[in-house]
């Protein structure tokens, strides 16, 4: 019985690894669907390839039954790739957003009601996900250089399926320098790498929850 168990229990964590693992994408009702994303549109007959291979526009999806559909962003909820593929086909897990490029000394979108409407969608790569913001990035390309964006969604404050986009940590600074946790914002430091949006936004989800205790 024991080693029956056993042997069940290693089953059931080699079956959540696998399905872990295992392309989807997420419909706007959330269904899970599996499929395969693959990560070559040459090899899979789509000229010119480069037109296919920014997984921040559109996906290639193919599906149990060998059908075969390019989804655009915003037509899905989001996707999670395993592997990465070629040039910008990252792996990840991506979710479709509309990009507000307005005034980031600005500290609210939610006025702006209607301001979202006719936005460009685009699958952006979760990095950090926090209960009071949430960070992404998204890659572009020249041609020859490759070049990173990041972005934030506040939650309940941004407008839904909306996010914010940095350049440099000094504005993202200043945009979460909110009233409660001003001062130690201002404070932080963090790291002149790439990195340090990331640390910005799990030091400000750690302060508004802290924050958020204290009332």
């Amino acid at each position: 019985m024991k080693k029956y168990m056993l042997f069940l229990a290693i089953a059931t964590v080699v079956l959540a690894n696998h399905s872990k693992a295992q392309d989807y994408i997420i419909t706007w009702k959330n269904d899970t669907i599996a499929c395969e994303l693959p990560g070559d549109a040459k090899k899979m007959g789509f000229k010119p390839a480069w037109k296919y291979e920014d997984g921040h526009e559109k996906i290639i999806t193919v599906f149990k039954n060998d059908s075969i559909r390019i989804v655009n962003a915003g037509e899905i909820k989001g996707y999670s790739r395993k592997e990465h593929g070629k040039w910008l086909l990252c792996d990840g897990f991506f979710e479709a957003k509309q990009i507000i490029n307005t005034a980031q000394s600005k500290r609210t979108l939610v006025e702006e009601k209607g301001s979202d409407k006719n936005l460009q969608w685009h699958f952006l790569n979760r990095i950090v996900e926090g209960k009071y913001a949430t960070l992404y990035i998204r890659y572009d390309s020249d041609g020859q250089c490759i070049f990173a964006a990041y972005y934030i969604k506040r939650h309940g404050t941004e407008a839904e399926n909306t996010v914010i986009p940095f350049f440099n940590k000094k504005k993202m600074i200043e945009l979460l320098s909110e009233s409660d946790i001003a001062s130690e914002m201002k404070a932080f430091k963090y790291k002149k790498s790439s990195k340090g949006f990331a640390e910005i936004v799990n030091e400000y989800n750690r302060l508004k929850e802290a924050a958020a205790k204290k009332m």
